[in-house]
């Protein structure tokens, strides 16, 4: 989806549910930037529980994080071209999170640990293979590689599709839902 559906969506959201919140992913273009940065560090983390989704808000910031985890903090809203600067990065693709596929049957998850020590957890038509750990009492998880079936065949997804994946198993899993 591109970014201004994404910001009415958030803004709705706002409107109708205050207390319900969305997370998306904002992938930047790789032209965004004077050098080469990987996907994982053009992707940010944002949370529909920015002032510029909400109604009435006199400051319009968007606060997010990059998926690498290099750069948080990052007042997205500043560095927009999509928020009005020119020459601003360039949004490429956005998603939300929670209205990725399979996500209504991650409640009906398997958990199958693998030799390698990763472990995949398999719900609807999705795998997604992952490094678990444990910390103040929470699952973590760290992204290694999914797969989803498309057309009858299992196609690898990207990485920053999986680490989506992880956001929502590590909720889930933690009862954070």
């Amino acid at each position: 989806m591109n970014y201004g559906e994404m910001k009415q969506i958030f803004q709705e959201l706002k409107r109708t549910s205050p207390k319900d919140d969305l997370t998306a992913h904002i992938i930047f273009t790789e032209g965004s930037f004077t050098k080469e940065y990987p996907l994982l560090s053009r992707t940010y983390r944002v949370s529909s529980d920015n002032k510029a989704f909400w109604p009435h808000m006199f400051s319009k910031s968007i606060f997010a994080g990059c998926l690498d985890g290099t750069d948080q903090g990052v007042r997205l809203d500043w560095y927009m071209a999509e928020e009005g600067n020119a020459d601003g990065w360039k949004v490429e693709d956005c998603y939300i999170l929670e209205q990725m596929r399979d996500v209504a049957a991650i409640p009906h998850l398997t958990r199958t640990e693998q030799e390698d020590g990763t472990v995949c957890y398999f719900f609807g038509d999705t795998c997604i293979r992952v490094r678990e750990s444990h910390e103040d009492g929470k699952i973590r998880l760290e992204p290694v590689a999914g797969d989803q079936t498309a057309c009858g065949e299992w196609v690898e997804l990207p990485i920053d599709r999986v680490h989506g994946y992880c956001i929502l198993l590590e909720r889930y899993l933690n009862r954070e839902v």
